[in-house]
């Protein structure tokens, strides 16, 4: 169980609304079974910044959830910062593959109604760590004993086969991640190059990178090898909170600009 402070913040241009919506977003929490401790709603603030007049408000709560509702939870109310008071635990691999598999799906509902995708991270020559994939017995259990995940997952692929084992090479590496093997199989139509699916074998150096992986290459399958229980320490879980809801709150802030000048061009 995960016992954390959240601070949630809320603006509008209507004196009390903004302490309203926060009550109403707790009154909501507490009636779909969320354990909140305790709470305290500020009182309002007034900003104005030439013609605009904004008020803002914020909720501090202390809540208890299992790690996998409160990361969902998270990802729902958008906190601006938190802290984790307890809840370090042990997982089992498979019931962590259910916990990524939330994570990914949320995003990638936030990104697929925004009309985004997440940019994988930056590359370029030289960034790889490894010529090739591959990595020799010793070497793979010496990656193991030092903490590192042997994971495995399988992600849809397009383009020129060659280039498409040196992308997903490079990406890992500048990850941390070192890869074993990459097996590519075609799926569908083949006129236009290759596409199909890149089975993956991974050496991943902690939780937070293997959530980033899974964010960015959206595995259709994945399995966890070793270890056959994962530790998240009370570091671990803020991080993947913080991160995974400042993504969905980037997501929103991208939607909402983009309206905002899609509006003025109509004008």
């Amino acid at each position: 169980m995960v016992q954390a402070t959240l601070f949630i913040e809320a603006q509008a241009n209507q004196p009390g609304a903004a302490m309203r919506s926060l009550q109403k977003m707790v009154d909501d929490m507490q009636s779909s079974g969320v354990n909140i401790v305790d709470y305290e709603v500020s009182d309002e603030e007034k900003d104005e910044v030439e013609d605009n007049v904004a008020y803002s408000s914020f909720v501090e709560m202390t809540l208890e959830a299992p790690l996998r509702e409160f990361l969902r939870l998270c990802m729902r109310v958008t906190p601006s910062s938190m802290e984790i008071l307890e809840g370090e635990q042990e997982i089992p691999a498979n019931d962590a593959l259910y916990v990524m598999g939330d994570v990914c799906k949320i995003i990638g509902g936030c990104c697929e109604s925004a009309g985004v995708r997440l940019p994988m991270p930056e590359t370029q020559f030289g960034d790889e760590k490894q010529r090739e994939p591959g990595i020799d017995e010793e070497e793979l259990h010496e990656f193991l004993d030092e903490g590192y995940i042997h994971f495995k997952f399988v992600t849809k692929v397009a383009g020129d086969e060659d280039i498409v084992t040196r992308d997903i090479l490079r990406v890992l590496n500048v990850m941390g991640t070192y890869v074993n093997k990459v097996k590519l199989k075609e799926d569908g139509d083949q006129s236009d190059g290759f596409s199909g699916l890149a089975a993956v074998e991974a050496i991943v150096p902690n939780i937070e990178t293997l959530f980033e992986v899974v964010l960015h290459f959206s595995p259709l399958a994945m399995s966890i090898e070793y270890p056959e229980v994962l530790r998240f320490t009370l570091v671990d879980i803020q991080n993947l909170a913080i991160n995974m809801s400042s993504l969905v709150t980037d997501i929103t802030n991208y939607v909402a600009t983009k309206r905002y000048k899609s509006l003025n061009e109509r004008r």
